[in-house]
This record gives C-alpha cells, structure tokens and sequence, in this order.
C-alpha cells in the first residue's frame, strides 16, 4: 500500500508503532529502532519521526514517572507525532486517518490489559 495514487491511506506500520508506545511506554527499547527502520524505508531517512519518537518516549516515561501513568502526556505525544507527519508532507485525509487508527489501536491494546478490580464482600 503505497501512499500514491487516487486512494489517501493511513500510515499503518507508524499508527501500530505508536498504538504500542502509547499503551506500554515501558517498551520503548524494540520500538525506537523500529520507528526508526520505518522512517528509513518509507521516508529514505531517519529524520522523519524518529527524533520526535525519541521526544515522546522521554516525554511519556518523564510525566508517567512524576505524575503517574495518564492519558494526557499519551495526547500530546501522539499529536507530536501527527505534527511530525505533517512536517513531513502527509495530506490532511492521511493525517486524519492514521490518528484515528492509533486511537483505535491504542485503546485495544489497552484495554486487553486492563484489571478489574472486585472488592471484597
């Protein structure tokens, strides 16, 4: 899937990579090469969104460590990624799309971890 042509399309393989960073930060180390790897073979070079990944790793582990886990800092860094695609020339449909995708994504994978808690009768 190409992002050429008549047909505008979400930029999968970054919405699933940031899908994953939002919902566990704590696997930021597999992550970071393979943004990186995205950037290199989708954009032919590795300053496209990888350094604005390394931002919201800092950024997300920084906030989560001194206020607690929370859904804010995970906005704002999946809209430094968003901003990080436009930067790079993606149409606004495009844009549009893989944020929905990452949100959709996003709240899947966390939700498959989420712990219901029974208090005790």
């Amino acid at each position: 899937m190409a992002f050429s042509g008549d047909w505008s399309q979400p930029d999968w393989s970054l919405a699933l990579l940031l899908a994953v960073l939002l919902s566990k930060p704590q696997a930021w180390i597999w992550l970071l090469p393979s943004i990186g790897m995205h950037d290199l073979f989708l954009y032919w070079s590795v300053w496209g969104v990888f350094p604005f990944a390394i931002l919201s790793v800092i950024l997300i582990l920084y906030a989560d460590k001194k206020i607690g886990p929370g859904q804010p800092q995970r906005w704002a860094a999946l809209m430094l990624h968003i901003y990080a695609l436009w930067m790079i020339g993606l149409d606004v449909l495009s844009l549009f799309l893989t944020f929905t995708l990452s949100v959709w994504l996003w709240f899947v994978f966390s939700s498959r971890r989420e712990k219901v808690y029974v208090e005790p009768a």
